[in-house]
């Protein structure tokens, strides 16, 4: 190891039925079905959707003078815009550190984002033509601009490294966690705050992905499952701070290396998975950072419980990990999604966080909802071991 390595030294979170990332934990080794059905968001019956997703369940209690922001200006902003605000803050002390002590630092802020475009258009009442009308749809529309979820946080922690918002759909937050830690490996930056996050407000989103098979129309996050019928919306604002070893006060993991690639041209169409490039993607990230694949003890998997996407992926880990090394003993395979759905630009720093308190605990969580495996996999599944009920010791 050396002093200069980059660590994850800070995290924090807003998860489905967990307020924190120690809540989370407990519902994970509990194996708690953090998917809920209910009318918290609209009416059960609403444009005959089935309403389980993993939803957060309180988003109503930011402290905006805590944060030096006008009451105003608060009102308008989104709750992720005001949870984010509240995670980096919490991930910072996480790391042992007064959020004072980098005022005016070199600090990047990233933030991985899911973004769909309005369905609902202005509130009824609005009359385009009142000058004061006009000016209150500004503040709104200035307010709800997903791009100034960085930068709000660096206006209000007063950091002066890079600020941006990464949209790459599922892979947001892993994608703007990449780029930070090549902003942090090229000394560009001190530290970095790498934020994801994913609710869903607009009903008719849920619809249309549930009528066009991509989410699951039984509401259940069956990942790897026979009967899987698509992913489950699930929900997540969170963040982790990353520094250099040497300044760091605690240490949840080393970010050994990252990487990003893309499919390019397929004959089969732009958004069938790429099993090739995905396991070229493993093979050379892991070549990069000079790891023995042998060595790796856990994977936590992207598997979101779609048909097609699921058995892409586990047969590229099986190839990169197990098969061409020689592996002999099993790997544990994980999944947070079967636990809490899918969140989508959210997702990959969730999957960092249950990675972080896996180890932290020396235990991996279980897993949820797997039946009957899908029979595609059964062959790559061999020598990967699924983690069931009773969680498996790494």
């Amino acid at each position: 190891m050396s002093a200069n390595d980059v660590v994850i030294s800070g995290m924090s979170g807003r998860f489905p039925l967990s307020d924190n990332t120690d809540e989370l934990a407990r519902n994970l080794y509990a194996g708690t079905d953090m998917v809920t059905g209910d009318d918290t968001r609209w009416p059960i019956d609403l444009l005959d959707i089935n309403p389980r997703m993993g939803k957060i369940t309180d988003f109503n209690k930011f402290d905006s003078t805590f944060f030096g922001l006008a009451d105003q200006l608060v009102t308008e902003i989104d709750p992720q815009a005001r949870m984010l605000l509240e995670v980096a803050y919490e991930a910072i002390m996480d790391a042992g550190i007064n959020p004072r002590e980098i005022r005016g630092s070199n600090t990047g802020v990233y933030v991985g984002v899911s973004m769909y475009p309005a369905c609902e258009g202005y509130p009824e009442d609005m009359q385009p033509d009142a000058r004061s009308t006009i000016q209150q749809l500004a503040l709104i529309s200035m307010s709800n601009i997903k791009n100034f979820y960085a930068s709000r946080i660096s206006f209000v922690f007063d950091l002066k490294g890079p600020s941006m918002i990464v949209d790459t759909a599922c892979s947001a937050s892993l994608t703007a966690m990449t780029v930070a830690m090549n902003d942090m490996r090229l000394g560009q930056i001190d530290n970095a705050i790498v934020c994801g996050t994913h609710m869903v407000f607009e009903p008719f989103i849920l619809q249309l992905q549930q009528e066009s098979g991509l989410c699951s129309q039984k509401g259940v996050s069956a990942v790897l499952d026979e009967g899987a019928d698509g992913f489950v919306k699930g929900e997540a604002v969170n963040g982790v701070f990353l520094q250099r070893r040497h300044n760091a006060r605690r240490v949840y993991g080393t970010v050994r290396t990252a990487r990003m690639n893309n499919d390019a041209n397929k004959t089969i169409g732009m958004f069938f998975p790429s099993t090739v490039a995905q396991e070229e993607l493993m093979v050379s990230t892991y070549t990069d950072a000079g790891i023995d694949p042998l060595e790796l003890t856990y994977f936590e998997a992207h598997c979101t419980g779609t048909k097609v996407g699921d058995t892409q992926e586990v047969k590229a880990i099986y190839n990169a990990y197990c098969k061409a090394p020689g592996r002999q003993t099993p790997l544990p395979l994980g999944v947070v999604k079967s636990n809490l759905g899918h969140s989508e630009g959210g997702s990959g720093i969730t999957s960092i966080i249950k990675v972080l308190i896996s180890y932290e605990n020396e235990c991996i969580p279980p897993n949820r909802n797997l039946n009957q495996l899908k029979s595609e996999c059964e062959d790559w599944l061999v020598s990967i071991t699924w983690v069931l009920v009773v969680p498996m010791h790494t």
